[in-house]
């Protein structure tokens, strides 16, 4: 029995300090990690809105060669100014950020279904050219913009949990607005982020 205490007492102090300098070290390496993966986040966020911006902008120039086109073929006079708002619109608002684009996009899409019941069946190769442009802008749309309100939904679920959210708060970064309607969020998150 009294040869298991000496053994005991017998560890050497640079044992301990050895230990205690490697779990600092992991410490380190822990937080670091931490840290870096908020920061990758929150880039990856910007990133994607850029590319968010990009569509948006494509998204104008096919608005504005719709609205000279339906001008052109001398349809729909009435919704041409509307359609021509609308562009103008999502370019002054820019930056309100991402919520009020959506909403502006919203708005866009119910002005352009009055248009589209308004134009005969036997459309012009000019309108038939600057409804695809559209199209493709507004696919390319949806898509960056899914992508970017995936990175966004992932990000605060992130930084919700401890110790993300002291880290978040402690760089002062705040939670980026997803490119939906307040109301579109919880469909968005059980569609696109449930397992």
């Amino acid at each position: 029995m009294e040869a298991e205490v000496e053994a005991g007492e017998g560890i050497n102090p640079l044992f301990w300090v050895v230990v205690g300098i490697a779990l600092v070290i992991f410490a380190a390496v822990v937080i670091r990690r931490q840290v870096r993966r908020v920061e990758l986040g929150r880039t990856k966020i910007d990133e994607a809105w850029k590319k968010v911006d990009k569509a948006l902008s494509e998204r104008i120039a096919a608005l504005d060669a719709m609205e000279q086109a339906l001008g052109r073929a001398g349809l729909v006079p009435e919704a041409r100014p509307r359609l021509r708002q609308a562009g103008e619109a999502l370019q002054t608002n820019r930056p309100q950020g991402p919520r009020a684009l959506a909403e502006i996009s919203d708005q866009i899409e119910g002005t352009l279904a009055q248009i589209y019941r308004a134009l005969p069946r036997e459309r012009l190769e000019d309108l038939r050219q600057a409804q695809n442009r559209l199209a493709q802008a507004d696919e390319e749309l949806d898509l960056v913009g899914s992508q970017y309100n995936e990175l966004v939904f992932l990000w605060i679920k992130l930084v919700q949990r401890f110790p993300y959210r002291l880290i978040a708060r402690r760089k002062n970064l705040t939670y980026p607005e997803p490119f939906l309607l307040p109301e579109e969020d919880e469909d968005f998150i059980r569609r696109r982020l449930s397992p």
